[in-house]
């Protein structure tokens, strides 16, 4: 076995580091009530769930097929709607004012979020709250366009590569990818995928412009929860964004690894088998 060191990380983040991996122990670092379990518990206080327990009745699914988060968000589409009719608006709605106030307490903390994380060239989450997404807003805002997360106009940009080179007034770039989806990502009617946006200096309108998105009917998010991880693959080989995440940024995650806040769970093996394509030679967690 290698040689496993226990140190400070004021002692070794000055070594130089590859990127920067995230579980949701990293948002729930930020305030107790980003854990999932959570949200569940502040949208059933908040009587948000009825209409989504009706709604998972009326389809004709078990609520472990039908949704993917605790609070009744709707899976990622497989394709495109066709003949079906959209989902309904409400589960959408529902996520989304269970964190509003969350996300609303912890303004002032994502500065520092977006500080720690520029220092890193790629950056991976595995969450799909708008945590880092707002700590990116805020600290491009203040530094210009370091952070990118591959998407030009909506569009994801597949040959990525070149956005590592910094611009504008920024002095450098930190990549962002999201494994298994965001909130902020999301497929239309016809399938296809784009990133919901508001402009660095709107951080603040993030969650109302998404939820207006949202509740127009015409878009459901891209993001895949729940499940084993043999289940959560399949559901990311049916995203065009997601699959490229998979298999092209993760086997490229580099020679040195940040990992905060992720369990390792069984459930998430797929993304050490795609991250141990081209292990990291070096790994603090």
């Amino acid at each position: 076995m290698d040689r496993i060191d226990i140190d400070t990380w004021a002692n070794i983040s000055a070594e130089g580091w590859s990127s920067h991996l995230l579980g949701n122990g990293a948002s729930i670092a930020i305030h107790k009530e980003f854990a999932y379990p959570t949200l569940h518990g502040i949208a059933d206080a908040k009587g948000l769930l009825a209409t989504t327990a009706q709604y998972s009745r009326s389809s004709g699914q078990p609520t472990s097929s039908m949704f993917c988060s605790p609070v009744g968000m709707p899976c990622m589409s497989t394709g495109h709607w066709g003949r079906r009719r959209p989902p309904s608006p409400q589960p959408m709605r529902t996520l989304i004012e269970a964190v509003h106030p969350v996300h609303a307490v912890v303004a002032t903390d994502l500065q520092r979020v977006g500080a720690f994380a520029s220092a890193f060239p790629t950056v991976v989450s595995l969450n799909y709250d708008f945590t880092l997404y707002w700590a990116m807003l805020l600290f491009n805002a203040a530094q210009g366009s370091w952070f990118k997360d591959a998407f030009h106009d909506g569009e994801f940009q597949t040959d990525w590569e070149y956005l590592r080179r910094p611009y504008g007034h920024a002095a450098g770039a930190t990549l962002v990818f999201y494994p298994h989806g965001s909130l902020a990502v999301a497929r239309d009617y016809l399938g296809d995928e784009t990133k919901l946006a508001v402009g660095a200096r709107a951080a603040g309108e993030l969650l109302g412009t998404i939820t207006r998105r949202w509740s127009s009917g015409h878009y459901v998010p891209v993001f895949v929860s729940e499940g084993t991880s043999k289940e959560q693959v399949a559901a990311i080989l049916r995203s065009h964004y997601l699959t490229n995440v998979y298999e092209e940024v993760l086997p490229a995650i580099g020679e040195s690894l940040v990992v905060y806040g992720w369990s390792f769970d069984e459930r998430d093996q797929h993304v050490l088998n795609a991250i141990s394509a081209n292990p990291p030679k070096r790994m603090a967690v």
